[in-house]
């Protein structure tokens, strides 16, 4: 056995140990708490079209985030989200409606009008822009041939600006396309442009025609959706789409009222290139020059579909968490998702005004994210009073209280107290103090050694705790029907129960607190 000197030489040992393993991790384990974490702003939307106001609060939102946190985390810029999100999809207009028509034609001028000056660098820039906003409004519904053709014109045009900047591997980038989206036979000719153009055009032509074919294996979730290549019906997912010319080609899948986006798809000489289309997710995002939104027809499909569309967009973005906002109902609705977990909560659905950015709904938010800060008070009752969980703990408590204090208060009627020397059916030699006494003739030696006094205390005190207690009950469930569940929200928020943070808690650790979406 060892001797008390022997174990404490043993435990001076072992903690010598510990510290010294520990030495070399602790500072590993600040720098990984140090790390900054990035958070994705995204627009929530009832339908296709934006609000204005919506966007506003995402702009104040991530003001308050930058003056909240500076240098917790990066709020990614709405440039890159698109970018990154964007990939090569984009946006199919719901309808070319005559404004839609116009601000194409006008895009189109504008590059023509550069490219009249030999301004090749400006014409380049204004045709690119032209061409991806009529390469989607080609494939939108109610699509004509007066529309190809000019996204036809558009295509040569940027040839012609390549060209005119001594860019012929671009220039014969651009008619790779033509020919993926209009055929071998697409009416590039001297009539129209100019014959160094239409050479390069023919040449181009003449080289793809040589070249192995390919082709395209389109899969959908879910699957059975019908696949367009180019505007034309190709079968059902899975397809394979084959003998394809080598070049770029526009890919959209369509399953009843749902549509994907429109990808851009290379597909290379001989080899099959695969495409896997999700098409929920991708028929509730909106992709626009400056913005990414979730659109949803109402708020409990939005509900039921944020968890995994906002997963979605963070996985893509490989951030820390997404936070869909917008006013939606006349309320700033905001959630919160947690991409390491797919976890999602909704801090807030405050109700704002139509005119003007609400501050204290843009701090709300700020603090659900960053978990720093006061509070505002809550501006709506969002839950019946009755449902506040302090408030039913405290009147639990007083009710028990309140039954201990006035049974013990009962017995105490059963006894009476009298001078024991007035009672002549008493044996004197069982009144040891000679005071006390009781009516049935028997004496309770234990009453005159206190007992009578612990009934007495007991009663009382339950009887006052109780009260207290139920008082305390009352102001809890006062407190919560005034701000609905904004008590136990802000108690949420103020780190009582832990907070959707940024550093240095990690996102789905035992102190962060997400409620799973429907």
């Amino acid at each position: 056995m060892f001797r008390t000197h022997d174990r404490a030489r043993a435990f001076l040992a072992a903690s010598l140990s510990a510290l010294l393993l520990w030495t070399p991790l602790t500072p590993a384990l600040a720098a990984e708490g140090e790390i900054e974490r990035t958070v994705v702003l995204v627009e929530l939307r009832e339908g296709m079209e934006g609000n204005s106001l919506s966007i506003d609060y995402l702009r104040e939102t991530a003001k308050a985030l930058a003056e909240a946190a500076s240098g917790d985390f990066i709020v990614v810029p709405t440039d890159k989200v698109v970018e990154r999100v964007g990939g090569n999809r984009q946006q199919v207009p719901t309808a070319l409606t005559d404004e839609r028509r116009a601000s194409l034609d006008e895009a189109r001028k504008k590059g023509v009008e550069y490219l009249d000056k030999a301004d090749a660098a400006n014409a380049i820039k204004a045709l690119r822009a032209a061409e991806a906003k009529y390469r989607a409004a080609i494939a939108a519904p109610g699509a004509d041939e007066a529309l190809r053709r000019a996204y036809l014109d558009v295509l040569a045009q940027l040839a012609t600006a390549h060209k005119i900047a001594n860019d012929n591997d671009a220039a014969r980038e651009v008619f790779r396309t033509v020919i993926t989206t209009f055929g071998a036979t697409a009416p590039i000719t001297d009539n129209d442009y100019r014959p160094d153009v239409v050479a390069i055009f023919q040449s181009v032509v003449g080289e793809m025609k040589k070249m192995p074919q390919g082709s395209v294996e389109v899969s959908s979730s879910p699957a059975g959706a019908r696949v367009l290549v180019g505007g034309i019906d190709r079968g059902e997912t899975p397809a394979q789409v084959q003998n394809l010319i080598p070049g770029l080609y526009s890919v959209r899948a369509v399953q009843g009222a749902a549509t994907s986006l429109l990808h851009r798809v290379r597909v290379e000489a001989g080899k099959a290139t695969k495409l896997s289309i999700e098409i929920p997710f991708e028929s509730h995002l909106v992709l626009e020059d400056a913005n990414v939104s979730l659109s949803y027809k109402d708020m409990d499909e939005a509900r039921a579909r944020m968890s995994s569309d906002g997963l979605a967009i963070g996985k893509a973005m490989d951030v820390n968490v997404v936070a869909v906002i917008g006013v939606v109902d006349r309320k700033l609705q905001a959630f919160l998702i947690d991409v390491a977990t797919g976890k999602v909560r909704q801090p807030t659905a405050t109700s704002v005004p139509q005119i003007g950015v609400s501050k204290r709904a843009v701090a709300r938010v700020a603090q659900a994210i960053t978990g720093k800060g006061d509070v505002p008070p809550p501006e709506e009752a969002q839950q019946p009073w009755y449902t506040s969980v302090p408030g039913l703990a405290l009147g639990g408590a007083g009710l028990l209280s309140l039954v201990v204090g006035l049974t013990f208060s009962g017995s105490l009627g059963n006894i009476t107290i009298f001078p024991c020397e007035t009672d002549t059916t008493l044996d004197k030699s069982q009144c040891p103090t000679g005071k006390y006494g009781t009516t049935n003739g028997q004496i309770a030696a234990q009453l005159a050694k206190g007992d009578i006094y612990s009934d007495r205390t007991i009663a009382g005190v339950g009887i006052g705790l109780g009260a207290a207690l139920l008082a305390g009950s009352a102001v809890m469930f006062y407190l919560h029907s005034l701000g609905g569940a904004g008590a136990e929200e802000a108690a949420l928020l103020q780190g009582r129960d832990g907070v959707l943070t940024l550093p240095p808690a990690s996102f789905g650790s035992a102190r962060t607190v997400f409620i799973a979406a429907p």
